[in-house]
This record gives C-alpha cells, sequence and structure tokens, in this order.
C-alpha cells in the first residue's frame, strides 16, 4: 500500500491527540516517504499531536502553544536550552544538531534530519507502547542523544514529560508522580539501588518500562537490577548517527544476552564481524560501526567488543571487554564496587601495555597485588593487565568513562 499524503487514508479521525498518536505509527509502517510532497501533513500531523505535550520543569509548567510564545530568556541554562530545544522542533525546523558522547573519540556534531527523528520516535512509542498524556521523566543531560530524543519522542507522542538535571542519584526526581517510562544511565542507576532510597526505588517499581542506555551493565548492576526491581528493564543498543536506539535486549524479568532489532532496521556485518545498520532512522543508508559482534539471525546479534578498544601487545591483539567482564565478576565476589576499565598505556617493548584503571586513588600496593594474582588465575596469560593504575576518571555528558581522557592524564 502505498500513501502519499493524509487525504489518501480516508480515516474517520477525531482529532484528539491520542488518535495522532495512533496514526503515526501506521504512517511508519505504511512506510511513507517523509518527502517535499507530504511535507506539509507531517508538520500538520506533528502540530496536532504535540497539543498533548507537556513539559514539566523546574517546577514550571509549559504548553507547546507556551513553548512557541516563549520570549526566550530564563534565568536557568538548562531550562533555557531544554526550551529552546523544544521550540526549534515545535517552529518546525527541518534539520537538528545531536551530539555525539565522545566516548570513544573526540566528540562531534552530527546534522539529524526531522524525518529520521521522527522514525525514531515512532519506533520507541510503537516498542513501549507510550499514547499521548503518558507521563514519563527524563534524568538525561539533553546534551547527548539519549535526553535530547526524549524531548522529540515526547513531542511527536504528546507526551507529558517531567525533565531533571542529569544527577548520579536522580537528585531532581519527584517520587509522588506515577510515570510510566524512563530512560537512565548505567551511572545514575548503579547509584540509586546502591543509595538504597525506597522511595525512589519505589518509582522505579512502578515504571512500565525502564530504559538503560549507553554503556554496558556490569555484574554488580545486574545483580542489584534481579535483587531489587520489579519493573521491565531493557538495555539499548543505539548511537548518535542512527538517532538513538536500534535494537533492544531485556535484562529483566528475561535477562536475554542477545540484542533485537526494532522493526524496520537491517543490519550486515563488514569483514571485521563489526555491525553496520541501515533503517529509516539513517535515511536508509548503511551506518558502519566498529561494534564487533556475532549475528544469530536477521533480527538478532550478540554484542563482543569495540575494535578501537582492542589493545595491540607485543604483536598479540588483545579484546578487552572480555577481559572486563572476568574483572567484574572478581570485583563483585569481593564487594568491590570501584569503576574500573582495561586499556593500554605505551611500552617501549610491547608497543602497548594491557592495563587496568582504577576509579580509586586510595588502592594500597597490597590491594593492587592481590588484584593481580586473582587476575592471574581467571584470565589466559596474555590476557593479565601488567599494572594498575589508580586516577580519577573523566566522564562524557552522558555519564560513560570517557576512556581516551583518562588514559592521557597518565600520558602528561
Amino acid at each position: 500500500m502505498q500513501l502519499t499524503s493524509i487525504e489518501q487514508l480516508k480515516i474517520n479521525l477525531d482529532y484528539t491527540c491520542s488518535a495522532f498518536c495512533q496514526y503515526i505509527l501506521v504512517l511508519f509502517k505504511e512506510r511513507i516517504s517523509f518527502n517535499n510532497s507530504n511535507k506539509k501533513d507531517c508538520l500538520k500531523l506533528n502540530h496536532f499531536m504535540s497539543q498533548a505535550f507537556q513539559l514539566h520543569i523546574a517546577n514550571e509548567l509549559y504548553r507547546a502553544e507556551d513553548i512557541l510564545h516563549w520570549n526566550e530568556t530564563h534565568a536557568d541554562p538548562y531550562v533555557y536550552d531544554v526550551l529552546m530545544y523544544c521550540k526549534k522542533w515545535l517552529s518546525g525546523h527541518d534539520v537538528f544538531e545531536l551530539n555525539t558522547s565522545g566516548s570513544t573519540g573526540t566528540p562531534k556534531t552530527i546534522p539529524i534530519k526531522r524525518e529520521q527523528i521522527v522514525a525514531s520516535a515512532t519506533l520507541s512509542l510503537h516498542f513501549f507502547n507510550l499514547k499521548a498524556g503518558d507521563k514519563v521523566c527524563c534524568p538525561l543531560s539533553i546534551y547527548v542523544v539519549g535526553g535530547q530524543m526524549m524531548l522529540y519522542r515526547s513531542m511527536i507522542g504528546g507526551l507529558d514529560l517531567y525533565v531533571i538535571p542529569p544527577s548520579k542519584n536522580l537528585e531532581g526526581l519527584d517520587t509522588t508522580i506515577s510515570y510510566v517510562f524512563m530512560p537512565i544511565s548505567g551511572l545514575q542507576l548503579f547509584g540509586v539501588l546502591s543509595q538504597g532510597n525506597q522511595e525512589k526505588i519505589q518509582t522505579l517499581n512502578q515504571l512500565h518500562n525502564l530504559l538503560i542506555g549507553g554503556s554496558s551493565i556490569s555484574n554488580g548492576l545486574l545483580v542489584r537490577i534481579h535483587q531489587t526491581l520489579r519493573c521491565t528493564v531493557w538495555h539499548s543498543y543505539g548511537m548518535t548517527e542512527t538517532v538513538s536506539h536500534v535494537a533492544m535486549k531485556n535484562v529483566w524479568p528475561k535477562n536475554e544476552e542477545a540484542y533485537t532489532l526494532l522493526e524496520g532496521v537491517e543490519m550486515d556485518i563488514d569483514e571485521r564481524s563489526c555491525l553496520r545498520i541501515k533503517g529509516a532512522v539513517t535515511q536508509h543508508a548503511w551506518i558502519q560501526t566498529n561494534d564487533c559482534v556475532s549475528l544469530r539471525d536477521k533480527t538478532h546479534f550478540n554484542f563482543l567488543g569495540r575494535v578501537d578498544f582492542t589493545v595491540n601487545s607485543g604483536g598479540i591483539k588483545i579484546q578487552v571487554e572480555p577481559i572486563e567482564k572476568k574483572v567484574d565478576s572478581l570485583f563483585d565476589s569481593l564487594s568491590i564496587g570501584t569503576p574500573f576499565f582495561v586499556g593500554a598505556v605505551a611500552d617501549d617493548v610491547l608497543g602497548e601495555k594491557l592495563t587496568l584503571f582504577i576509579n580509586d586513588v586510595d588502592w594500597s600496593t597490597e590491594k593492587k597485588e592481590l588484584i593481580l594474582i586473582k587476575l592471574i588465575e581467571l584470565l589466559p596469560k596474555y590476557h593479565v593487565p601488567k599494572s594498575i593504575f589508580c586516577i580519577e576518571f573523566d566522564y562524557t555528558a552522558s555519564g560513560k568513562i570517557d576512556r581516551k581522557k583518562t588514559i592521557q592524564k597518565i600520558r602528561r
């Protein structure tokens, strides 16, 4: 069925936002091409759907009309930026700038077209069964794709959005509100569950879906999720270039190993076994990643690690992610909750020396030696870190460890 405009659908719409939320899903499922011929219709659709949108931030309530007529001044810089993002969307801008996290290289700004954002938001609204008027919360930074997409997703879906400043322990979370959906970083979730604040935990357990994005889930966090949470928990795969998530795996209650592609997304691998992605979110162009994967079938894959994290030590190429899993299990058995990662420092003999980095400057020499002895028992000979560096980590705006910046501190 080829559709090019709203009129062709001949559907009896009642012009409520709820109807339009379902209608945009119909548009996506029918693979409408958002081209110039129906661009005005799409803008009308966005306008009608945005009427249910409400933004709660800094104890203030904004509706779509309030934002459109806002005078572009605010004393709070974060509130100002949130409102500017929303106003640009509601005003019908065609191109938006999204920032990469910078966890694997220098942060950069990528231009993303409106139709890509609509495609991504539609996938999310459908997958999580979000409807107009649903209360959702965004504790992520709006300066990275996860947080910024929550703004667009909420406007497109007519959601009731509560934005709080990003913090490790969700300090601005209103626990009197029953949200149905929340994206969260692993760092934030670990902070909340470790802190043991029962009001915050109860608020999380009232969610229909909790989405963990960004970095991997440590064994310590996984244990806490299974012990504490009763809401459905997901772990997403995606990046700025794919306009947020394109695949999901269930963490609780199923604890799946493989990611499942969202509807309409295609995948393939290159000669390095690195994933590439194509779909409406990429304008049907292939996006090549540096993520090593194992394909299970056309819609499922296992993430193995990043090729740009590979250490070449004495001519032996070592993938760090499997080592980090062993370290994670060891730390969990010893009740060590300190953040860490495995990387490399320059070495005159080996070229690169495999190194364990610890985010704690107070570790004793004896503790380091104990960990290295235990790792010798757990890991193959060439996969055992040669040394341990204790240093204060740098983090990206999305809460990921900035490996490159942290290692550069040592080199200085």
